[in-house]
């Protein structure tokens, strides 16, 4: 009689077929998002500008502290005024390793004020002199 109650245990596998069954229907559904809806086609510009880069203004300093512009000196006091008339193009900062830092400090500001701080930084190693 007490074997009659007793049941063999199993293991019920309605909550592993229901994990099973929502990750199919999710795996499904993100396969159906990964495809393209619409093909768009754009059509090409006729009339596009082709912008030009713009050149590069080098200004150098020398090891003796003076500034110069493709091989002409530029006095320290006219340097406000030259890159104010010299807007375009991308600022490139040629320094000599022997330079005074005063005078690439000087040139530094003036640039982040006039090119409103993007400039690049260059070293070029001292001429020996004979």
């Amino acid at each position: 009689m007490f074997d009659e109650l007793e049941e063999e245990p199993r293991v019920d596998l309605t909550p592993l077929i229901d994990v099973i069954f929502m990750l199919v229907i999710f795996f499904v559904m993100t396969m159906t998002f990964s495809k393209p809806v619409l093909d768009v086609v754009l059509p090409a510009a006729q009339n596009s500008e082709v912008r030009k880069k713009a050149a590069e203004l080098v200004l150098s300093v020398n090891s003796d502290g003076k500034y110069f512009f493709n091989d002409q000196e530029i006095l320290k006091e006219d340097l406000p005024r030259f890159l104010s008339e010299h807007p375009e193009g991308s600022l490139n900062l040629m320094v000599d390793e022997k330079a005074p830092f005063e005078a690439f400090v000087y040139l530094a500001d003036l640039a982040k004020v006039n090119r409103e701080g993007r400039f690049v930084i260059s070293t070029k190693a001292s001429v020996p002199q004979n």
